[in-house]
């Protein structure tokens, strides 16, 4: 691989990222990269140099589907309602600690979260 100036890259090796997939991993020298002075160009590091992870074609293409389909119409249509149930979830978690529950068992457990979804309502009534 080469940097926008015409360096040629270090070295190439098979990694897994984090979700366990195959990526490919090219880095370029450090000496090259430090004494650039056109580093903005090719990576936000300060001092590290640029170094690129790749992913298979395969993957690289299906990523990329997604992305263009998540721009249609007909994509958002559909996320709406989702939208609109992980802000109700994120509302209970920040606003009525919904993660923690102050009781031991399953039907006080349950009571709990029937509460803080009665306290939700309510607050969205008023406002």
């Amino acid at each position: 691989m080469i940097c926008p100036l015409g360096q040629r890259s270090r070295g190439w090796r098979c990694l897994q990222d984090d979700s366990n997939n195959s990526v490919v991993e090219v880095r370029f020298h450090f000496s090259i990269c430090a004494s650039c002075d056109q580093r903005v160009r090719c990576t936000k590091a300060a001092k590290a140099p640029r170094v690129l992870k790749l992913r298979p074609m395969a993957q690289h293409q299906a990523l990329q589907a997604a992305r263009q389909k998540q721009t249609t119409v007909e994509f958002q249509a559909q996320y709406a309602p989702r939208a609109g149930i992980e802000g109700t979830i994120s509302q209970g978690v920040r606003v009525n600690d919904l993660r923690r529950s102050r009781y031991i068992g399953f039907a006080k457990t349950h009571l709990q979260h029937i509460a803080i979804a009665a306290a939700i309502n309510l607050s969205r009534l008023s406002n």
